[in-house]
């Protein structure tokens, strides 16, 4: 058996492309949810680049760090194909988190997809290993880095979509890379290297270590200049400030700290735009939302209560119509609904909102109902079988 030593230095390495590779991908995929369906698969294509890439550039940096007294090679197939399937497994985890309703049950199966995919990669990369050196992987290594690959991109998922701030993104990218990173060295723990008792003859030609070091520094340089591309606050900054503004009935946002930088003036300015209407009175007084924002060309923008005539829940988000269309809003239906005035807006269903003044017409369909809303809209929003007496209380018809 050969003995093992580790490049302290590459080991740190690993792990930073591993974090980097993570919150790219986050960034990445950060408002695609108010983005037309072909755009949103564009972004999630350069996600699942960026953290596919990412995983297969900390393995094989990680596997740089690995001191062996033998010269070891790479087959290229085998290397090829562990970076595909890093790239696709974490695309499918990302396609299932961005299209559809986003529940607690594709998060934790986007988190095992995500974690499965790391354990594969691994297991293929390291098969990828020729020369005169036997490597030997031990059955509890196996599950140690299933159980800690899994669990831990789980845990990086709820942290990271359970709600889209920066923060989130931050903490998840963190658990992810670290999660990768935990479940590469527990796996490595447990294997064997030896020498082979006769040389090996490979099929084509290998990929050396010079080689495939050249190879992982281009795919960890480009992971690293992605990272500070999107590290820079951009107009996302402004989504997110949007998402974390304050709830129900809300307090105007305090100014920012003394030094604070002009990103985080706009932020305050965006939260007090959302809880004050011009003119209004001074800050700390209780006030409710007027105007709720949506999302358009990747500008928040705000509509007037007055003009909503309903809104649908989104998963965490939710959509609010007007006169002219359906709008993405970064606010939950509870949010929403805390937000505007409970005696204009109604609960029809636990999916809708709906501002009675402009309901036009009303269809009962057994112990169910609908809402008509606008003049000549076309909008019919359900009445659920719970709600279906306080609605026709409230428009004089119980």
């Amino acid at each position: 058996m050969i003995e093992v030593r580790y490049d302290p230095w590459l080991v740190a390495a690993s792990v930073a492309v591993a974090v980097m590779a993570a919150f790219t991908c986050l960034r990445l995929t950060s408002g695609l949810r108010g983005l037309p369906a072909e755009t949103r698969k564009l972004r999630i294509a350069q996600a699942a680049i960026a953290l596919g890439g990412g995983i297969w550039s900390m393995h094989f940096v990680a596997m740089m760090a690995v001191q062996l007294n033998v010269v070891i090679f790479y087959d290229p197939l085998r290397t090829l194909g562990s970076a595909l399937i890093a790239v696709l497994v974490t695309g499918a985890a990302l396609l299932l988190l961005h299209f559809g309703e986003r529940t607690p049950r594709r998060i934790v199966a986007a988190g095992c997809l995500t974690g499965l995919g790391i354990v594969a990669m691994h297991y293929l990369g390291m098969s990828a290993v020729t020369g005169n050196c036997l490597v030997a992987f031990g059955p509890w290594g196996v599950v140690s880095a299933s159980a800690i690959g899994v669990g831990a991109s789980i845990l990086a998922m709820g942290l990271a979509y359970r709600r889209r701030s920066q923060r989130a993104t931050m903490l998840g990218s963190l658990v992810l890379g670290l999660a990768v990173s935990a479940m590469h060295y527990s796996a490595m723990a447990f294997t064997t290297f030896s020498l082979s008792p006769a040389p090996s003859a490979t099929a084509v030609p290998a990929l050396s270590q010079g080689s495939l070091a050249l190879i992982v520094a281009l795919a960890a340089f480009v992971i690293c200049g992605l990272f500070l591309l999107m590290a820079v606050p951009g107009e996302r900054a402004l989504d997110e400030a949007a998402g974390s503004a304050t709830e129900g009935t809300l307090e105007a946002a305090p100014p920012p700290a003394e030094g604070a930088g002009p990103m985080a003036a706009q932020a305050a300015a965006l939260s007090r735009a959302f809880v004050r209407a011009p003119g209004e009175p001074a800050a700390g007084v209780a006030v409710a939302v007027t105007r709720i924002p949506y999302e358009k060309d990747n500008t928040i923008r705000f509509l007037p209560s007055t003009a909503i005539l309903a809104v649908r829940a989104e998963g965490h988000y939710s959509r609010i119509k007007d006169a002219n269309g359906e709008f993405f809003c970064p606010w939950s239906i509870s949010r929403v609904e805390r937000c505007l005035d409970p005696a204009t807006f109604l609960r029809t269903h636990r999916s809708y909102l709906v501002n009675r003044h402009h309901i036009s017409g009303f269809r009962k369909l057994g112990d169910k109902g609908a809402c008509l809303l606008g003049e000549g809209a076309g909008l019919e929003v359900p009445v659920s079988r719970g709600r279906l007496h306080q609605v026709e209380a409230l428009l004089g018809l119980a």
